[in-house]
């Protein structure tokens, strides 16, 4: 018969490594914040929903991370990355002078920042130096506003494209800037595109108390951002399939 201590040892490794087995089974939990960008990001009662955020739970819960969105504006989301454990931002501009305290994991989508103009407008202006002299109405966005200000232009800030598209159809102003192509938010033809302004990435960002290995995790299924095959069924959810295999097409170079 096996001596009482014996039995000890036994049944101190037999719990020992059943909770190991518990523990990599649970899958891991972040909190993310994002701040509301129709269409892609959208408060809802849950915290936060859209393709963005959608595809990104689809995608970590493939990583066997658990997602907890909160709605924060962006301007707060880098102060709280900091001190908060497992925090994550998504959706952020990258930021050289944050990345000394924050980690960039991974580029999530492209932002292409296109100039259209009314139907019935014949002017051809192909560039941001042609635009002096017309009104033009831009995205309120951080980007928007560094590229217009540093060209010296004057604009009228709009809080979104589908804000923007209307007020440009109703001749409040003669061009807008826009993230986003008109049909994606009005199903309206009614603009016409001019040139492309620039375009711009947003990332995933992750706080110090986020551990090497699971941002590694992230990082891997986040090598095609939030349009990987997987996600195809998320965009087609909220009818945006269209641009998902434009972005596919256009910025992974993907069929």
């Amino acid at each position: 018969m096996m001596g009482l201590s014996r039995l000890r040892w036994l049944a101190a490794i037999f719990l020992f490594f059943g909770l190991s087995r518990a523990e990599a089974a649970s899958p891991a939990t972040i909190r993310v914040l994002a701040d509301d960008y129709p269409p892609f990001l959208l408060k809802s009662a849950g915290g936060l929903s859209g393709p963005y955020a959608d595809a990104f739970r689809l995608l970590m819960h493939k990583a066997g991370i658990e997602v907890v969105f909160q709605s924060v504006p962006f301007k707060r989301a880098f102060l709280s990355l900091a001190n908060q454990d497992n925090t994550c931002a998504l959706a952020v501009n990258f930021d050289q002078g944050e990345s000394e305290t924050v980690n960039f994991i991974s580029v999530i989508a492209p932002i292409t920042l296109t100039a259209y103009k009314r139907g019935d407008n014949k002017n051809q202006l192909a560039n941001l130096g042609a635009l002096k002299g017309y009104s033009v109405g831009a995205v309120d966005m951080a980007e928007v506003r560094d590229i217009l200000s540093s060209a010296g232009m004057p604009f009228t800030p709009v809080k979104n494209s589908s804000t923007g598209f209307l007020m440009l159809n109703a001749g409040r102003f003669q061009v807008l800037v826009s993230d986003l192509p008109p049909d994606s938010v009005s199903g309206k033809n009614q603009a016409v595109k001019l040139f492309v302004v620039a375009q711009v990435e947003r990332w995933l960002a992750c706080g110090p108390r986020v551990s090497p290995a699971l941002q590694g995790r992230m990082r891997a299924v986040l090598k095609q951002g939030l349009f990987a095959e997987d996600a195809a069924p998320v965009w087609n959810r909220y009818g945006m399939l269209d641009y998902y295999r434009e972005m596919r097409k256009s910025w992974l170079k993907a069929p």
